[in-house]
């Protein structure tokens, strides 16, 4: 008799990681419901009338007009009500509704600012990375206290000062002194590329800087980590260089974590961009959630604002699903958990 055949490890192991994806993407998608709910009761709750915004509260008001536009954008309804109106036109028919002071869709406004927003992050992310790769491994590759001490100054000065005032720095040395760069303003690449890539140097530097400070805290203390595990210590009982021990054994793991937190800096990133695009006049998200703010229109604001979360919810959900991925240990794990 033919014993049964053994099974197959491959197949377990792919169905635990099917199984620990759809986990982390349902959780996600609750957790982007829970903010919605969230989001659209504080909005109503803080003081203040969009009705009266939009008149104008320096003048006298007829309460039979603020009725009649408060009826009209359905603000006289029950906040339930309300909120299951807006779910159910951007869940079924991708209506996010129009702004209250304009009258046009929100999706055309976030359609002609999200372009901007994107290339600022992207471009932020990129500065962040290339930025703190070298300054991590500088002091561990080079050991001295010159290196060490410039990396611990630009860590806490990175971390500790707002993206704006590197942003005001940067306006005052580079385009008022220097005038190397523009001051502020934006021009879309497929017009004139290269007066782009000269509006986008200094807030991406600036978006970078930020980011790329606590990053260098995580890289630097998981070199730290990796460079003292057994596997180090036996490449470095066979004759491997410091340097060998530091690129080929101790980075490739020392990656891992720092990606984890890379995914959670996202949301520190997506604020500092609002902050960074008000300080050079980027036309993006953040100036129109800015304006937003103040005129308090809510079908912009709250559909701006849960955007930015859902954004900040998916990255850190394809972070850690890549990092489920790319550790075996944590896979297995996993799918004993």
């Amino acid at each position: 008799m033919e014993a049964a055949p053994a099974p197959d490890a491959g197949d377990a192991g792919v169905r635990r990681v099917g199984a620990y994806i759809l986990r982390r993407v349902v959780t996600s998608a609750l957790l982007l419901a829970l903010v919605s709910v969230l989001l659209f009761v504080v909005l109503r709750v803080l003081p203040g009338d969009p009705t009266i915004a939009r008149v104008g509260s320096g003048q006298s008001i007829d309460p039979r007009v603020l009725d009649e536009l408060r009826r009209d954008a359905g603000l006289d309804d029950p906040v339930l009500v309300q909120y299951g109106h807006w779910i159910g036109r951007m869940l079924l028919h991708g209506d996010f509704g129009s702004s209250f002071f304009n009258g046009l869709g929100v999706g055309t406004l976030i359609g002609q600012r999200i372009g901007a927003t994107v290339e600022l992050a992207v471009a932020g992310l990129v500065v962040g990375v290339a930025l703190a790769l070298p300054l991590a491994l500088a002091p561990v590759l080079w050991p001295g206290k010159a290196w060490s001490r410039f990396v611990a100054a630009y860590t806490t000065l990175g971390t500790a000062a707002p993206p704006f005032v590197f942003g005001i720095i940067f306006i005052l040395l580079f385009s008022v002194q220097l005038r190397w760069f523009p001051v502020r303003g934006y021009v879309a690449p497929g017009d004139d590329l290269l007066e782009n890539l000269r509006l986008l140097v200094m807030p991406a530097v600036t978006l970078g800087i930020t980011l790329s400070a606590p990053l260098i805290r995580y890289l630097r203390t998981s070199l730290e980590e990796a460079l003292g595990a057994p596997y180090v210590r036996t490449a470095r009982g066979k004759g491997a260089s410091h340097r060998a021990l530091v690129l080929r054994h101790a980075l490739p793991n020392a990656l891992l974590p720092a990606l984890t937190a890379l995914g959670v800096m996202v949301g520190s990133l997506l604020g500092g961009v609002v902050v960074v695009e008000v300080v050079f006049r980027w036309p993006g998200m953040g100036t129109l959630l800015v304006d937003a703010v103040s005129k308090r229109d809510y079908a912009v604001l709250q559909s701006g604002v849960l955007l930015v979360a859902a954004a900040f919810i998916v990255a850190n959900l394809v972070v850690d699903v890549l990092y489920g991925v790319l550790d075996p240990r944590l896979r297995v794990d996993r799918g004993r958990a």
